[in-house]
């Protein structure tokens, strides 16, 4: 047990550290298992769609394959319930998961330097864009919805943020 203790960060002022360290783990076990396979991911961009055919036909300027609106939120009930289809493939695991590595990498580095001015703020921000990206999926674009697998994401990263924002001054010394 000694010899695991010589590699976690202190906890002389607090847990903050140990979390940083924890959440820095299952990101990173989360970001290998995005290349790997699609069904963790599956269970929380869970959104169905279907092809919107609302957009205007192609022309020299526009191709409506190239449009961020090509896929609309399908029906729960209605008769393009069939045909739809998650948005998760395996290029946007391999993305998520790219970024999530990196996220854990910064959280575990900064877990050891809480008084550096720089990396408290860069374990701040990789909790802020994942609170963004999981709030704008869920209510903007839908590609999320929230039925339990989502919790741990979403409260991982609102809880990460609130908390290095309310311990900001006792870490880090003006």
């Amino acid at each position: 047990m000694d010899l695991l203790k010589e590699y976690l960060p202190s906890t002389e002022k607090g847990y903050l550290p140990i979390y940083l360290f924890c959440i820095g783990l299952v990101a990173i076990g989360n970001s290998a298992q995005n290349y790997f396979t699609l069904h963790y991911t599956r269970r929380i961009y869970n959104g169905r769609f279907v092809t919107n055919h609302s957009l205007p036909p192609q022309t020299e300027r526009f191709d409506p394959e190239d449009s961020t609106s090509k896929l609309k939120p399908a029906s729960s009930t209605g008769k393009d319930s069939e045909k739809a289809r998650d948005q998760v493939t395996p290029l946007a695991a391999r993305l998520f998961g790219t970024y999530t590595f990196m996220a854990g990498i910064v959280r575990m580095i900064a877990c050891y330097q809480l008084e550096n001015k720089g990396m408290y703020w860069l374990g701040i921000w990789t909790h802020l864009i994942a609170a963004v990206h999981f709030t704008s999926e869920w209510l903007s674009y839908g590609t999320i919805r929230f039925t339990g697998p989502q919790g741990f994401s979403f409260a991982a990263a609102y809880g990460g943020m609130l908390w290095m924002g309310m311990q900001y001054h006792y870490y880090v010394q003006q």
